[in-house]
């Protein structure tokens, strides 16, 4: 069983590089749905060895798990079973954090190649971005799914360079002073580039950033912090120019590289957008939501939604350019939309259990870092449709494992932050 636990993990972790680094292009290997499959198993099989973390989060976890399930059966005799089964995986990854119990003893393994991954990763986006754009050769290699293998979803993106630079911060002390300076550089040229395609990428960073900035009582981290303060300006004057030579056709939202798309989006963010294409997207998207909120506050829905199987867009009358889309750019509406209300406070009760500890300066070290990258996958799922796949839902389950495997710690390290908030 040792053994094919350690394989097991093995692929688990090489299935996280996979999809930090390439995302859409491959989400339909189906790699992380055979992890999950053949994690349920061995968790089933390895169940009395199993430690389990039992608390109120996991219990809630549990609950979603099984609701889900319930659904499937509501909407059997009405939708195809795969649609179904899809839809349903809004809340069937959770199904990892429990997997990732089986490895508690494993916790420093998983953290050192977490750590080498996104050590990697902003070179890994930028060199995606070259090849994607000025290499047209890979547009045309299409192993799975007929997806381009470095299509990669720029909100995610966002993401996962905040998670990067997060990483980078917790282990400052422990790179060479080139290294930093390289890996600060890059990071600062891949924002700039992100925030000319994507406003979710640009919040989730940049909210989340402040988040762990503001909230961190961990002295040395604040030391590193104001050293970044203090030469993101030259940081800045280098990439610049840089950035304002790269010259790139528009993408298929009619966005391209440079200050003046920024500021677009920017203004979008805050409603003062001339950009008419930004304007049309936000609008169809509200509508969407307003549509969502209106028919989930009426009877039966209020109490258990529309159900699982059915494309919601088509069903709300929801004309948009991708005929693939199914839900709406925002994960806690999807919930509402299809489990109903009471679930859906439900779920918002479960994030405030997650995330209380944060806003009341009760953790520091990894538990905080865990906790603001939290935030970063949360904020971009109320903007795109992120959790309910593969891209977003792994990672996002693998962190919320990792943080309340972290929580034992929590009973030592809460005394400690409350003394140092007090002095």
């Amino acid at each position: 069983m040792e053994l094919v636990k350690r394989l097991y993990l093995r692929v688990y972790l090489l299935a996280m590089t996979l999809y930090v680094f390439l995302n859409k292009g491959v989400a339909y290997t189906y790699l992380v749905e055979a992890l999950w499959l053949f994690g349920i198993l061995l968790l089933l099989m390895d169940r009395k060895k199993a430690e389990l973390v039992w608390n109120k989060k996991t219990k809630l976890i549990l609950f979603f798990i099984i609701i889900s399930c319930i659904y499937i059966l509501r909407g059997f005799s009405k939708y195809n079973i795969i649609d179904l089964i899809r839809d349903s995986f809004i809340f069937q990854y959770g199904w990892f954090v429990f997997i990732l119990f089986l490895f508690k003893d494993k916790l420093e393994h998983i953290w050192e190649s977490l750590f080498f991954i996104y050590k990697w990763f902003p070179f890994v986006a930028l060199l995606n971005f070259i090849l994607q754009y000025f290499v047209p050769f890979f547009e045309t290699v299409t192993p799975f799914g007929g997806i381009p293998i470095l299509l990669y979803k720029n909100g995610d993106m966002g993401v996962q360079l905040l998670i990067s630079t997060l990483l980078l911060l917790y282990t400052f002390e422990n790179k060479t002073l080139k290294w930093r300076v390289l890996l600060s550089l890059v990071i600062a040229l891949d924002f700039l580039i992100l925030a000319s395609y994507s406003r979710s990428g640009i919040v989730s960073f940049l909210a989340s950033m402040l988040c762990f900035i503001y909230f961190n009582m961990d002295i040395q981290l604040q030391s590193r912090i104001r050293l970044l303060i203090k030469y993101l300006p030259v940081i800045l004057l280098i990439v610049t120019p840089i950035y304002i030579n790269i010259k790139v056709a528009e993408n298929f939202q009619g966005r391209s590289v440079g200050f003046e798309q920024i500021k677009n989006n920017f203004s979008s963010i805050v409603g003062g957008t001339t950009d008419a294409t930004s304007e049309d997207n936000v609008v169809w998207r509200l509508v969407w939501w307003a549509k969502i909120i209106d028919y989930s506050f009426s009877s039966p829905n209020f109490f258990i939604g529309k159900g699982l199987g059915m494309n919601l867009a088509t069903d709300d009358d929801i004309i948009t350019l991708d005929d693939s889309l199914r839900s709406p750019h925002n994960f806690h509406l999807n919930i509402m939309a299809r489990f109903g209300v009471l679930l859906f406070l439900i779920w918002t009760y479960f994030l405030v259990q997650i995330l209380k500890p944060i806003f009341k300066k009760q953790l520091v070290g990894k538990r905080l870092l865990i906790g603001c990258i939290l935030v970063a996958f949360l904020i971009n799922a109320s903007f795109d449709v992120f959790l309910e796949g593969p891209m977003g839902a792994f990672p996002f389950w693998t962190w919320v494992g990792l943080y309340l495997l972290t929580e034992d710690q929590a009973e030592l390290v809460e005394p400690i932050a409350k003394a140092n908030l007090e002095n």
